[in-house]
């Protein structure tokens, strides 16, 4: 049986939201494999090789972890920005945060992020503001006259490549599982993919022939 927990992370360290309660939540599961939200690219394996590279907050527990364990870490991501150039993506974002509401959707998390770390962003509350944030995102598209029809490509872009990417990351996972033997493994994903994650995982289940126990960190 191949066992997975699936872990909703943050990239960067804010507050409880470090590596070193990430290298905790490794200790307590024990993994053989831990899948990556990387693509296996020239920067990712910098990031493990180079000491000034930059390191995101779960390499950086993967390398903690790996100092008194022994285990796997592969990257399942494909590159991003395929369909979208990141100064579409920075455009998008600074028109959503000219909004009130959205800024103090953001606020919020923060906060909650800062003070109580994984267990909030692996909460039914992290996953309700952020359900709250896209629906003040849609309004925020629908309601800008002179920017709709521009926010609103950019945004079916953006989900696009979301979609694309987790349906990559989840092959790769299976890929993975089929030619390789393990116990126990973790899934670190931004918490942002984790309710269109779930549905997707419930689909592989149904017609995929290697069966997979998923379960999802608190």
């Amino acid at each position: 049986m191949f066992n997975i927990v699936l872990i909703s992370t943050e990239h960067r360290e804010f507050g409880n939201c470090n590596s070193d309660e990430l290298c905790k939540i490794l200790e307590s599961i024990n993994p053989d494999v831990i899948f990556e939200e990387e693509p296996n690219d020239d920067s990712y394996h910098s990031s493990y090789s180079e000491k000034d590279s930059f390191k995101s907050l779960e390499v950086q527990a993967i390398i903690k972890y790996r100092q008194y364990h022994e285990v796997l870490h592969i990257p399942v991501d494909k590159e991003i920005s395929q369909y979208l150039p990141f100064s579409a993506w920075e455009y998008m974002f600074e028109k959503f945060k000219q909004n009130d509401d959205y800024n103090q959707i953001i606020k919020e998390h923060c906060s909650l992020r800062n003070q109580k770390g994984f267990p909030y962003l692996n909460s039914e509350k992290c996953f309700e503001l952020f359900e709250q944030m896209i629906l003040t995102q849609e309004n925020i598209i629908s309601t800008n006259n002179l920017d709709m029809e521009r926010l609103g490509r950019i945004c079916e872009l953006f989900q696009k490549e979301l979609d694309v990417r987790e349906n990559a990351m989840l092959q790769n996972i299976y890929k993975f599982s089929k030619e390789n033997q393990y116990n126990q493994a973790v899934f670190f994903l931004g918490y942002a993919h984790r309710k269109s994650m779930e549905k997707k995982i419930l689909e592989h289940e149904s017609k995929d022939d290697i069966k997979v126990n998923w379960s999802f960190y608190n």
